[in-house]
């Protein structure tokens, strides 16, 4: 009913600025999903209703009122943080030489890979019971191993009988991936730089004669 949850934040003793949030549920819901990205960005891997609340300065009711459960919140801050990762996306010519693919490839994998990693690890937590999640999760795989096939379309067409094209475009897929760029920078400590070098050295190897 109008009038009803604003009635219901004010009794709830948020601040003005969440109450006036109310008044535009677009903007609460952006302000509700900023809120979890960030702190999951600061390593809160399952932030509370509470928490999220606080963060976003309205009050805990507000999370459920526009959000009808946790996995409708996650879900939601799953698709805005792909379509960041995705912004940062730059058309890699097919034409160009190897090296110059694989270079331009994995700086922009080494950009995204970082902006999704914490909802990602998130994502992998709570998937067994998220269709939502896997959904986003399997949509972002898929959209990476597409553009592979695309960027390295003439290699994949060169490739011998013994080595079958999509044998080739899935050890290219693993190389290029965010578990392996999470294996490196999380369990091997490596900077970006690093991270990027060694996945290089292993995309040329599958790659050039």
């Amino acid at each position: 009913m109008p009038g009803t949850a604003a009635e219901a934040d004010s009794k709830g003793g948020s601040s003005p600025a969440g109450r006036r949030r109310w008044r535009d549920p677009e903007r609460t819901r952006a302000v509700l999903v900023e809120a979890l990205l960030d702190l999951v960005a600061e390593g809160e891997r399952e932030p509370t209703r509470k928490a999220i609340a606080e963060r976003a300065g309205v009050s805990e009711r507000t999370v459920f009122v526009h959000f009808a459960d946790r996995e409708a919140l996650y879900v939601t801050a799953a698709e805005q943080q792909a379509e960041r990762w995705r912004a940062l996306a730059a058309h890699v010519p097919s034409e160009w030489p190897v090296q110059r693919k694989v270079r331009a490839l994995l700086d922009q994998r080494g950009a995204m890979y970082e902006v999704m990693s914490p909802i990602r690890k998130v994502g992998l937590q709570l998937e067994p019971e998220s269709p939502g999640l896997r959904r986003v999760m399997a949509e972002g795989d898929d959209w990476f191993r597409t553009d592979l096939a695309r960027v390295f379309a003439p290699e994949l067409a060169q490739t011998s009988a013994a080595r079958r094209p999509g044998g080739l475009l899935d050890a290219l897929e693993v190389a290029s991936s965010w578990a392996a760029w999470d294996h490196l920078r999380t369990r091997r400590g490596l900077a970006p730089a690093a991270a990027r070098s060694a996945l290089t050295r292993t995309l040329r190897a599958l790659l050039e004669p």
